[in-house]
């Protein structure tokens, strides 16, 4: 998952070679057991980096490994989500495996989509749907009183473990919620199609499941053995679930995804929202406009830094070349440019009813309004303007992830 950068403290060569060399032994490990002697060795010392509250060492490693040693770069930034994400807390007597989770939902809405502290009894309602299709019976969990946007969430990797930590804590006390003081969140940008996140952490007695998916079969004097496929828990969330949030979503559409993993969740959630935004854009084109989608045409075209981040989609009719709105569809995990990008974009754009496309060969670079800071998008003549909504579409001027 890519990084912000930002301001850190001077690195230490000699730390940085020390986690570049224990990265690159687990890539080349043979067995199992191997694995085990580098990764308790790697998982010490990523440790020991983030309780210094700085994130330098850390970055310079993914650096050096990033064209160095590929595979090695896969195990180290693998070794830090777990390192961030999940840990071992003793309480009295008792051991936990504990993990902090998110609950990604996509949205969009032609007006503003909501963010920040959530109700008690919404959190309520949502605790006894998670506990009754996702999470693991007899587990402890506690959940952020906070819907974040991407923009909310921590920046860096000590500042998400340092939350983490707090979640683990209030899971393995039995607390049921974590308060988030709204005052210390960011702003949230506003946009037609998003991402929001409920954050949650679950302690269980070590070795025992956190998901209902990991549980085994189990037998009653009614009904055969049996267990939930992950599908089936989705469906069951996706229903019931949708029900404990949508007082939170007023004037949203809005689909639940699988609550994982934090980095996990993440993942799902940024190669999800590219597709759930373009039918989002069309829907909202359709809509607004009154134009059926076969009257649009999508000008997708590359943009690069020092390698290709991300594609652009403009959309404009199909016998104009003024752009009406435009999304980007950013990079995630292992793509580049020799991803099949394009025939996921064109696919989707089928999938909206999109016939018309047009792929521009160009290697743009990555520009934004000098003036709002918005990206600018292709259209037909090879150029990259600002998206200008047409003057009889009375909607208040927003962008588009």
């Amino acid at each position: 998952m890519k990084k912000p950068r930002a301001p850190h403290r001077t690195k230490s060569p000699r730390i940085v070679q020390e986690l570049s060399r224990l990265a690159a032994g687990l890539a080349a490990s043979g067995s199992r057991i191997e694995d085990a002697f580098w990764e308790s060795r790697l998982a010490a010392k990523i440790h020991a980096q983030l309780r210094t509250g700085d994130d330098q060492n850390l970055e310079a490693v993914l650096d050096q490994l990033y064209d160095a040693d590929p595979e090695g770069y896969s195990e180290f930034i693998y070794a830090i989500e777990a390192a961030i994400e999940c840990s071992i807390l003793t309480r009295g007597d008792r051991t936990y495996d504990v993990l902090m989770f998110a609950v990604p939902v996509l949205t969009w809405s032609r007006f503003s989509i909501p963010s920040g502290p959530v109700a008690e009894t919404v959190i309520e309602n949502l605790r006894t749907q998670l506990q009754m299709h996702v999470l693991a019976a007899n587990g402890q969990f506690v959940l952020a009183d906070c819907l974040f946007s991407p923009d909310q969430l921590p920046r860096g990797y000590h500042l998400t473990h340092e939350l983490a930590n707090k979640l683990w804590t209030a899971a393995v006390a039995g607390e049921r919620d974590l308060h988030i003081n709204p005052r210390q969140l960011a702003e949230t940008g506003r946009f037609l199609s998003d991402t929001r996140y409920l954050l949650g952490a679950i302690a269980v007695p070590q070795g025992k499941p956190m998901f209902r998916w990991q549980q085994p079969e189990a037998a009653s004097a009614s009904s055969p053995a049996s267990r939930f496929s992950k599908e089936e828990i989705l469906h069951a969330w996706q229903k019931h679930g949708a029900e404990a949030l949508r007082p939170l979503f007023q004037g949203c559409a809005f689909e639940l995804l699988m609550p994982d993993g934090f980095f996990s969740a993440w993942r799902m959630a940024d190669r999800l929202a590219r597709p759930y935004s373009m039918h989002a854009t069309v829907d909202f084109l359709h809509t607004t406009l009154s134009i059926s989608p076969d009257m649009l045409r999508a000008v997708i075209a590359p943009f690069y830094d020092q390698w290709l981040e991300e594609y652009r989609i403009g959309f404009t009719l199909k016998d104009r070349d003024d752009v009406l709105y435009g999304i980007v569809w950013a990079l995630v995990g292992d793509e580049d440019e020799n991803s099949d990008i394009i025939s996921q974009i064109e696919s989707t754009l089928r999938e909206c009813g999109v016939a018309h496309t047009l792929l521009l060969q160009n290697r743009f670079l990555l520009e934004y309004c000098e003036e709002c800071g918005a990206p600018l998008f292709p259209n037909p003549g090879g150029e990259v303007v600002h998206a200008e909504f047409p003057e009889e579409g009375e909607v208040a001027p927003i962008h588009l992830h």
